[in-house]
């Protein structure tokens, strides 16, 4: 490419730039497509701005910004763009001192093109390359790279999170190896709650309930799917201060309990233990049927639904699930094709605490500690559907319930090409499918996207006198 004198030197750019592997995988061809295109983009610089032997170049007149930014992130990986920038640095050093001795203004052109471009991409590689800043060691690294610690309150890089941090089970988060605070042991209950019977937050429900399924169901082993459900609920006026105990007493402490949660103003969240849809649905109309649920008015003693800090959570067994699987249902979740749909059944859209983000099946065998995610797949035992609006009716968490089963076994055999949200309806479609999820069955056909299926009968009485208590209530 350069073919006099002076360009002699510079040909070891392209050496000594290379040498240690700039690219992880790079062919020849990539190689020579990128050194034509930044030579290209140099002559164009040099033909552009004519004022070289000037001390000061403004490198707004030298850099066309766009060439930068399409230059360096199309070839290049932050880890790729750093090593490729030490490089820099050093040829430049290079040429420099060559150029002390020969003194030739093409060098010198070469040189200053170089101190334009590298001084611009460092100004913006923040913004180039969606980097995050780790608070601990105050280096910058890819978003992809940074985790989260004590609920997203702090940003750390992963060296930082393996030398300083462990992942906390209880409180499902990153705390500090020598934090005091959660090295507590035993069964302790939030004093500071309003409520009776209330765990603190970090408490490990699974320290006090077993998996559980009904009696007439196959044995659980390690691939059947469960979910262990979360419910997020705000307190009326009138709920009583023991009200999660009666409800931990109506399921003789084996179903659930309830655990403190920062994001709630007055209230608390009702936690199950890993469990059968089938037995879900047992306990749900045990306790949507108990007498105490409603005050003598008929209105419910907690809310959801209508609140700004109210979710749902649903775990699925991890084990349950291929790294594959759990990749497929990484993109359904997280495609922006899918995105409408998606926000329908959830009944929100992406908030701070559970953020849409697109992913890739390849993902799906890796654990990611950011937990605020849509899927969070920080948990060693569980996969976590973090998407869906808070609810204090049957009929809605039930929905929830079903929709997140029927997404597992839909992962579970569908192809890496059926990840389109029409593909997993067509599949619902079959007539098991409907039979076995009848609450969300209902919810497609009201909505319509089931156009020509017909919603369990059952289901339909539930929710029209559920509609008509609330009316004529």
């Amino acid at each position: 490419m350069f073919t006099k004198s002076p360009y002699q030197i510079m040909r070891t750019f392209n050496k000594v730039l290379l040498a240690d592997c700039i690219y992880e995988n790079a062919s020849q061809s990539t190689i020579k497509k990128w050194l034509k295109r930044f030579y290209k983009e140099h002559n164009k610089a040099k033909r552009k701005y004519l004022d070289w032997d000037n001390d000061y170049i403004n490198v707004e007149n030298v850099i066309d910004f766009d060439f930068c930014e399409m230059f360096t992130t199309r070839y290049f990986s932050y880890n790729e763009h750093l090593r490729f920038n030490n490089k820099l640095h050093d040829v430049r050093y290079r040429l420099g001192r060559y150029n002390q001795i020969i003194d030739n203004r093409q060098l010198k052109i070469f040189i200053r093109f170089l101190d334009c471009y590298t001084d611009w991409v460092n100004d913006v590689e923040q913004e180039l390359f969606d980097l995050n800043w780790c608070e601990d060691c105050e280096l910058n690294m890819p978003s992809e790279d940074s985790i989260t610690v004590y609920s997203g309150d702090r940003i750390v890089c992963v060296n930082c999170r393996d030398e300083d941090y462990y992942y906390h089970d209880g409180s499902d988060q990153y705390v500090r190896n020598d934090d005091d605070e959660y090295s507590y042991n035993g069964d302790e209950e939030d004093y500071d709650s309003n409520f009776e019977g209330v765990y603190r937050y970090d408490y490990d429900v699974m320290d006090r309930l077993s998996k559980m399924k009904l009696s007439n169901e196959p044995l659980i082993n390690r691939k059947t799917l469960l979910a262990g459900l979360e419910c997020e609920w705000e307190a009326r006026n009138d709920c009583p201060s023991d009200f999660p105990e009666q409800i931990d007493s109506l399921f003789d402490g084996q179903y659930c309990m309830f655990k403190s949660d920062g994001s709630l103003r007055n209230g608390f969240e009702m936690v199950t233990a890993p469990c059968t849809l089938a037995y879900h649905k047992n306990k749900l109309d045990k306790l949507f049927s108990w007498h105490n649920w409603t005050d003598s008015d008929s209105n419910t003693r907690v809310k959801a639904w209508n609140t700004d800090t109210c979710g749902i959570h649903v775990h699925l067994n991890r084990a349950s699930f291929t790294a594959s699987q759990i990749g497929k249902m990484q993109v359904i979740i997280n495609d922006e094709v899918n995105r409408n749909f998606i926000e329908a059944v959830a009944g929100r859209k992406a908030n701070e605490y559970a953020k849409f983000k697109q992913k890739r099946i390849a993902e799906g065998g890796q654990r990611d500690y950011n937990k605020y995610e849509a899927v969070n797949t920080a948990h060693a035992q569980s996969i976590e559907l973090r998407i869906f609006r808070g609810n204090a009716t049957k009929n809605g968490i039930l929905r929830v319930l079903e929709f997140s089963f029927a997404l597992g076994e839909y992962v579970q055999q569908c192809s890496f090409n059926e990840l389109h949200y029409r593909d997993f309806l067509k599949w619902f479609k079959l007539p098991r499918n409907r039979a076995d999820f009848p609450y969300i069955n209902e919810w497609f056909v009201r909505k319509g996207y089931l156009k020509d299926s017909r919603p369990n009968r059952l289901v339909t009485n539930e929710i029209n006198e559920a509609i008509d208590n609330v009316v004529n209530g």
